[in-house]
């Protein structure tokens, strides 16, 4: 019964965090994106 409590406490934490990290990284990926198309535009630039 320990184990059940156990594992029914974890997938209640762990499914809401996981899904937290999830939606933060897909928010940020547009500003990694574009500090790398401004950091290639500045490398031709000076060529």
């Amino acid at each position: 019964m320990k184990r059940i409590l156990l594992f029914v406490a974890w997938t209640w934490v762990a499914i809401p965090l996981g899904w937290g990290v999830f939606q933060s990284g897909k928010r940020s990926m547009p500003l990694f994106f574009e500090a790398a198309a401004e950091t290639e535009v500045e490398g031709e630039e000076d060529s």
